[in-house]
């Protein structure tokens, strides 16, 4: 068998647990794709090759891009991993709506509600999985293992800021990086929007206290199915957001110190006025802090 023939071999079988996990079908997965369902069997027997549009047609119709099972396959390919991992971490990755908190509040203070925000963060694992998987490829450690935390923080930032505008049905674009604010409101009722994002328990930080509305990501690293362990310790190599919160703050909402290894004047969001911003995403699985109350952190709002 060619390596070309063994990496459909692996795209098929990958395609086939994933339709598998999701209960579907292969009626169901033939309809969605709109090919004959007749066809599914036959890839799935090994009997027939697809093409690169049938191909398209059964990602799509999984919930993956193309390139994303593509990539897997050849993980698979090349002993990297195996099926049933992928179909783990693919599965698991998904951001789920019963996470979401507080859509009225959402809506009211940023124009957009649930459905975009998962987008955003689902689009923004999307780009981080691929990076990883073109990084494991060539024999390299995840991203997460190359840079320091700081830069790993403000690329996921990047991605996200730009996954929030392509998202957003045009409310917003995303403004050059590291210009106030971060996001640029294109229509009502989009809003200036400075995005902040930091590592398990840190509170977001910058170098000035900028008053307006703010959304907040925190994020912890898990491994690729997302079990998480707190302690520094046992972190692992994929982001995972555990948290976003929403809310205006002022000038004065801001503690202003110099912190040592920071450039300069750092000013971070002071505990009451953080604890009071608007909850929207919450994983509890995710949780890094110690003390737990019903699920949530004690003191949490």
């Amino acid at each position: 068998m060619t390596k070309g023939s063994e990496i459909v071999a692996a795209f098929i079988y990958l395609t086939k647990k994933l339709r598998e996990e999701q209960k579907m079908t292969i009626e169901q997965l033939a309809d969605l794709a709109n090919v004959h369902r007749t066809t599914i069997g036959l890839l799935e027997r090994g009997e027939r090759t697809p093409t690169l549009q049938v191909a398209h047609q059964i990602a799509s119709a999984l919930g993956f891009p193309i390139s994303e099972l593509l990539q897997d396959a050849e993980l698979i390919n090349k002993g990297k991993t195996n099926a049933d991992e992928i179909v783990a971490s693919h599965i698991n990755r998904k951001p789920k709506s019963n996470n979401l908190r507080n859509e009225d509040k959402l809506l009211s203070t940023i124009g957009i509600d649930g459905k975009p925000l998962l987008n955003a963060i689902d689009a923004c694992y999307q780009t981080l999985d691929t990076i990883d998987e073109q990084l494991i490829s060539k024999g390299s450690l995840p991203i997460a293992n190359l840079v320091e935390l700081a830069n790993l923080s403000s690329m996921i930032g990047n991605i996200i800021g730009g996954s929030i505008a392509d998202n957003s049905n045009g409310l917003y674009e995303r403004n050059r990086p590291h210009t106030y604010p971060d996001l640029i409101p294109l229509k009502e009722p989009a809003v200036n929007l400075e995005l902040k994002i930091a590592l398990e328990t840190n509170k977001p930080k910058g170098h000035l206290p900028k008053p307006g509305i703010y959304i907040i990501f925190r994020y912890v690293l898990a491994n690729k199915q997302g079990n998480y362990q707190r302690g520094k310790q046992y972190r692992g190599d994929t982001a995972w957001i555990w948290e976003v919160k929403v809310g205006e703050l002022k000038e004065d909402d801001f503690s202003c110190n110099n912190t040592e290894g920071d450039s300069g004047k750092t000013a971070v969001i002071k505990t009451k006025y953080f604890n009071e911003m608007a909850l929207v995403y919450y994983v509890p699985e995710l949780l890094p802090y110690a003390s737990k109350k019903n699920g949530l952190y004690v003191g949490y709002n």
